[in-house]
């Protein structure tokens, strides 16, 4: 998958890397550049999904009548890097972070990656994790794409949501050099149903994509802003970084997945019927090269605005000081909305 340009108009390294070479995930596998580092055990638990194991962290203790909150992370994120958000929610409500198939501690999954593919492995790993719904879904990036999926394939277990600087079906997004409306790349071919790994096991990176590969598993140290984190969860960070899995991921559904998301969207316009709902949203601080700073906020506004209107309750939080990754440059502000939404969740 493609993560949108940054609200800085910039592209992370590992981010740019995958607008011209797929970019492979991250897994417990170790990659010959990082076989001689000792294994670091993950936070959470390896709970099975049909074959293969994915990695969750929870937290927090149940408690009747409160939901779960899940957070799903950013595309090239982990677990660990709600650091800042996790232990604070923690103390009033049962959390759990994961990694998706084939990044931090968790293994590849089936292929061809899609939004619908994760969202199913989401499903089962709560269940096969003992967590119960009803949950209150927090999708940072694209990861507010796959619990916008959950979602719809599971409304009666979901209660609240909160997307954060979240990806909107018709943004433009960075690919292969350009700024592309992602959607208007559909071909219109069927999106694959969900897949079993003994159905369609992963396959190994090769050429130039595996010696990228290799080239961002040598990462040295943590960047901007994973910083932010405590130092045992940057330990981490650059762990689940230095040690890919150089998966092939040669198949990519999002454009057709998009175009899938906008056309529904056409026809239901408001999704969540009156779910609480609150979309947090920076800022851009800089454009894209041909693209005014002007045009470039009016343009993320209206995408964050009509998130908001996914459900009769939802509105806009806008944080103006944070970059794209606002639960580490202002945990607060999310800390806070997921509070929110919990508490607007037990009034109704």
């Amino acid at each position: 998958m493609l993560e949108p340009l940054h609200p800085s108009g910039a592209l992370p390294a590992v981010i740019a890397l995958a607008l011209s070479i797929p970019l492979a995930a991250h897994a417990v596998a170790q990659s010959p550049a990082t076989a001689d580092r000792p294994d670091l055990p993950p936070l959470g638990r390896l709970v099975d999904v049909g074959g293969y194991r994915l990695h969750t962290y929870c937290t927090g203790t149940r408690s009747p009548g409160r939901p779960t909150v899940v957070l799903s992370a950013g595309d090239g994120d982990f677990a660990v890097d709600w650091g800042l958000v996790q232990p604070a929610v923690a103390e009033s409500a049962r959390v759990c972070s994961y990694d998706r198939a084939g990044t931090g501690w968790s293994d590849p999954g089936p292929e061809p990656r899609t939004l619908h593919q994760e969202a199913a492995e989401l499903d089962l790993l709560l269940a096969n994790a003992g967590e119960q719904p009803a949950y209150v879904l927090v999708g940072h990036s694209v990861g507010a794409l796959v619990v916008r999926v959950f979602q719809e394939q599971r409304p009666h277990n979901v209660v609240g949501m909160v997307l954060v600087d979240p990806t909107h079906e018709d943004a433009r997004l960075g690919y292969r050099g350009s700024l592309v409306q992602m959607r208007t790349l559909a071909t219109g071919r069927p999106v694959p149903p969900v897949r079993s790994l003994a159905e369609s096991p992963p396959s190994q990176a090769t050429g130039p994509a595996l010696e990228a590969c290799r080239a961002a598993a040598a990462a040295s140290a943590v960047e901007v802003p994973f910083d932010k984190l405590p130092a045992r969860d940057q330990e981490y960070h650059l762990w689940a970084l230095r040690h890919p899995a150089c998966l092939a991921n040669q198949q990519d559904y999002l454009p057709d997945e998009l175009a899938a998301i906008y056309a529904r969207r056409r026809e239901t316009p408001q999704p969540l019927g009156g779910t609480p709902l609150i979309v947090i949203a920076a800022v851009p601080g800089s454009a894209p090269p041909g693209v005014s700073l002007d045009e470039w906020r009016r343009e993320k506004a209206d995408h964050m605005s009509d998130l908001a209107r996914l459900s009769s309750r939802g509105r806009v939080v806008t944080d103006a000081p944070s970059g794209h990754h606002l639960q580490l440059d202002d945990p607060l502000v999310v800390i806070r909305a997921i509070r929110d939404v919990i508490r607007e969740v037990q009034q109704r």
